[in-house]
């Protein structure tokens, strides 16, 4: 569900300022199938992005993923050495 409470199917989504600098990666690298941890390497290539040209200085990160059989907790996922 979107801001404006729209309910659309949607493969994958990105919400915020960061959507601008992430969709064309998901739009790239997303496949139906996806196994959680090739997610989890397309999630590191957003925010590996977001490092690079927006206000994001993070070594790790946590994430949910949502699935059929309910949420899953994810802690800790390191990323490239944060910027200077």
């Amino acid at each position: 569900m979107d801001y404006l409470a729209a309910l659309a199917k949607a493969p994958f989504a990105a919400h915020g300022y960061g959507a601008f600098l992430t969709l064309s990666i998901l739009d790239r690298y997303y496949k139906p199938g996806i196994t959680r941890e090739e997610a989890v390497e397309l999630l590191k290539k957003c925010l590996e992005e977001l490092q690079k040209r927006f206000v994001l200085n993070l070594t790790s990160f946590n994430a949910r993923f949502i699935d059929k059989d309910g949420i899953h907790e994810v802690d800790n996922v390191p990323l490239l050495k944060a910027l200077s």
